[in-house]
This record gives C-alpha cells, sequence and structure tokens, in this order.
C-alpha cells in the first residue's frame, strides 16, 4: 500500500457528530418534498407523474432520459401537487416534482423486473452518493476488465460522519453489499479503504468482513479522492483522461454500495438518505432523511442554530458549496449539511507566489498557474497546465496565505461560466470560500 504523497491536514472536527447514531426524520401530514429532475450527472430524468395524481413510496415518478441518467421515486406516500421548480445549488433553481406527504406512511413499492445488479441499479436509480453523482449501473457494466472492488469509507471531509456511522451501525450489510459486487463484477479483489482516525468503524468492519480486506490509510486530505483512494490501496495510477477500470478497479462510496445492496436484496429504490447535519447547530447528528426535504426541516431538526446564520454549506468546508436557501431539498448527492453563525470571511490578498498550492496539490497541478490563465480567459492554456484534472479538492484553497478562492474558480471555469468567473475575479467570495470556517 502507497501513502498519499501529497495534501494537507485540516482539523477534522468530527467529534461534533461521530458518537451520534442515525436517526430517522419524521414525515408529518402535509410535508412538502421536492424531487429535482437532475439528481445526478448526465441528462435530467423526465417525469411520468401529473398534477394529482397519487403516489406510494417507492413509486417511480421520473424515469431516465437516456443511458446517463437515473430513475427517481416517491420518497413518502402522498400526492403530486406539480411539477414546478425548486431552488438547487449551483444552478440557483431546477426541474422538480413536488409531493405533499399524507397522514398514513406505509411500506415502500419494491424494484422488481431487474436480472443484475446493473439493472438493479437502473431501476432504482443509485448514483454515486459521496457527491459525484455517477450513475451507479454504468459503473456496474466496465468496459474493461475488473480485478479490484474498493469502497471508499475514508471520509477525509471534515465535519462530515455520514459514512462513518454507516460503516459502525452497518457493518454487516456493507459487508454483503461489497460480496454482492464484487461476484457481479467477477473481482478476485475486494478492499474497504477507512483513514486510520475511525478506529471503531475499522473494527466493526473487521469483524464481518471475511475476505475483504480492511486498510487502515493514512489520516491525510484528499485520502477520499476516487485516483488518491485507488493509489493508496492498490499502488495503481489512473492515467489522465480514464476511468479506474482502465486500471482494473471499480470504487463505489460507503453509501453507494448499501443503497445497492437495499436495492438488490430488499427492493428499496434510492428515496432516501444519511445528511451530516452539523457546525453551529443545537444538536450536531446524523439524519436519515427523505430525499427532497428542505434543509431547513434538518436543520430545525438538529435544534436550529447556536446565533444568527452567516452560512450554510452543502457537503465539507473543503469541497462543498456555500448555498442561497434553506429551502434546497435533500439531494442523492448530499453529504452534509454544515451551519456557520461566525462571520469569518477571509479578505483575499494578492497571490504572493509562495508555492503552497504547488507542494499540497494531490494531482500534481500548479494551481497559481492555472488562477493566471484562468482570469485571463487562457482557455487553450488551461487545457495544457490540464485544468481537468483538478479534482476540487480545495487543498489550494486551505493552504493560501492570500485567502484566493482557487478551487472555486476552477469549477467556475470548468463549467465555462463566464459570469461566476468574473464575480470571483472581482472578489466576491462571501458565498464561495468556505475554508475560513476551521482554519485559525
Amino acid at each position: 500500500m502507497k501513502a498519499l504523497f501529497k495534501g494537507v491536514h485540516p482539523p477534522g472536527f468530527k467529534d461534533l457528530s461521530g458518537d451520534q447514531v442515525i436517526t430517522p426524520l419524521p414525515v408529518c401530514d402535509g410535508d412538502e418534498f421536492y424531487l429535482a429532475l437532475n439528481q445526478h450527472i448526465g441528462v435530467p430524468c423526465v417525469p411520468i407523474v401529473k398534477k394529482g395524481q397519487a403516489v406510494l413510496k417507492g413509486d417511480p415518478i421520473a424515469e431516465p432520459s437516456g443511458n446517463f441518467s437515473a430513475a427517481l421515486h416517491s420518497p413518502v406516500d402522498g400526492e403530486v401537487t406539480g411539477v414546478g421548480r425548486c431552488d438547487y445549488p449551483i444552478y440557483g433553481s431546477a426541474d422538480a416534482v413536488i409531493i405533499k406527504a399524507g397522514a398514513q406512511q406505509n411500506n415502500y413499492s419494491k424494484v422488481e423486473g431487474f436480472t443484475d445488479i446493473s439493472e438493479c441499479a437502473l431501476k432504482g436509480g443509485i448514483v454515486g452518493m459521496g457527491g459525484a453523482m455517477f450513475p451507479s449501473h454504468i459503473k456496474l457494466a466496465p468496459q474493461d476488465p475488473v480485478d479490484t472492488v474498493i469502497i471508499n469509507g475514508a471520509e477525509c471531509e471534515p465535519y462530515l460522519t455520514c459514512d462513518y456511522r454507516l460503516m459502525i451501525e452497518r457493518a454487516d450489510e456493507l459487508a454483503e453489499a461489497v460480496n454482492l459486487i464484487k461476484k457481479h463484477i467477477g473481482a478476485t479483489r475486494a478492499v474497504i479503504g477507512v483513514e486510520a482516525n475511525k478506529p471503531e468503524a475499522i473494527a466493526a468492519l473487521r469483524k464481518v468482513a471475511g475476505d475483504i480486506e480492511v486498510l487502515e490509510l493514512p489520516t491525510v486530505y484528499p485520502q477520499g479522492g476516487e485516483k488518491q483512494l485507488i493509489l493508496s490501496t492498490t499502488g495503481r495510477v489512473v492515467p489522465e483522461g480514464k476511468l479506474p477500470a482502465s486500471v482494473g478497479v471499480l470504487v463505489h462510496n460507503v453509501g453507494t454500495a448499501l443503497a445497492i445492496r437495499d436495492a438488490y436484496i430488499d427492493g428499496m429504490p434510492l428515496i432516501h438518505r444519511v445528511v451530516t447535519v452539523t457546525g453551529d447547530v443545537v444538536k450536531p447528528m446524523n439524519v436519515l432523511a427523505p430525499l427532497g426535504t428542505p434543509v431547513r426541516r434538518l436543520i430545525e431538526f438538529a435544534g436550529g442554530v447556536k446565533g444568527e446564520f452567516k452560512k450554510l454549506i452543502f457537503g465539507g468546508p473543503m469541497t462543498g458549496i456555500s448555498v442561497h436557501s434553506l429551502d434546497i431539498p435533500v439531494y442523492k448527492g448530499m453529504n452534509g449539511l454544515v451551519a456557520v453563525c461566525t462571520d469569518e470571511a477571509a479578505k483575499v490578498r494578492p497571490c504572493i507566489r509562495c508555492g503552497k498550492c504547488i507542494k499540497v496539490c494531490p494531482m500534481n497541478l500548479s494551481p497559481v498557474m492555472l488562477e493566471k490563465l484562468a482570469l485571463r480567459k487562457k482557455h487553450a492554456e488551461l487545457a495544457e497546465y490540464r485544468l481537468m484534472s483538478c479534482i476540487e479538492c480545495g487543498a489550494c484553497n486551505y493552504i493560501c496565505p492570500s485567502a484566493r478562492p482557487l478551487k472555486n474558480l476552477f469549477r467556475l471555469e470548468k463549467t465555462d461560466n463566464a459570469q461566476a468567473v468574473e464575480k470571483v475575479k472581482s472578489a466576491v467570495i462571501d458565498l464561495t470560500s468556505n475554508f475560513p470556517l476551521y482554519k485559525a
């Protein structure tokens, strides 16, 4: 096993919610759920329900619009109140199916009619739940031979503990999931990679692992990056522009693997997920929330915030984004909410060319040069300096003594959002720079 040779060591703050068991969020009569149609990378799915239609928990409400898409299911028993718009991160808003919950909540409608795990994942609407939201049925049908299945239990992002709790509370089912995937793929090796700062999870998994290797990995960010995890567990390097299958590897997040198992064994489509609600909330916790739940309900469930709201980060402070609305609904790739009640925005200063960002970049890029080229809109040169290899981990943001919003600029530049890039260029970063939350 090779250690990750670059990265940073931000404070974890996982003690806030790490010992809190997963708690289901209650569903009440009249609660509304907003199911965005683009909860995956690829083409948005297409609604198959109409206003006034009764739906049961688990019923399909939108179908994939091509291979690179994912189905969507009702998270509750209730009535479709419309197909409209909802608040959504990055895009501002998104098309959505809106459902009002009924007074009675029953068992879910099961996924049926599949022949293997890949088709089950397609019918169950399963996507990557670590944040990438890559449709899982595509991963489960690789074009190249795969000999190793890796489950990503690193959870290196500060504050987040949803995967940690899943590894502790559902260790036996996770092992079952790994074996199912391993058998389906025809792999000869299965690995669960967990950072060394999670000894309770490592111990729980090793009790039930059998032939599955549970590897204790160095605690360094971004250990959970897909390419970094593959290097740490196999010593293999994924070539630029290639997928893990090109080096014989399939990687799934802990939550994704369990969702695949739940669909295949129990017939449960992806209708809820665990979200860590932490930061400046009264009761940091890990919540099992139905998809489509407005995040304000999760904040209220955690006792509200301790002070005046300044910022809400979706995900962790390294890779997450600060959002504009508490009405944004829970989506498949949301793993955390970090509430901030202190005004710690750092003042952006000119780059001093210290080179620290180069020293910590896990992809061996030159963030200082990428920023210079991005601000000057040198698109051809950005390609030469491998902008698309940036994994948006935020290590450069964290280490920068001048508080340059590097990750945010690179993310926006990759989307070719000229207006957004201009905002960053003007140092309007109150809602884009998250690292001051935990950096002294």
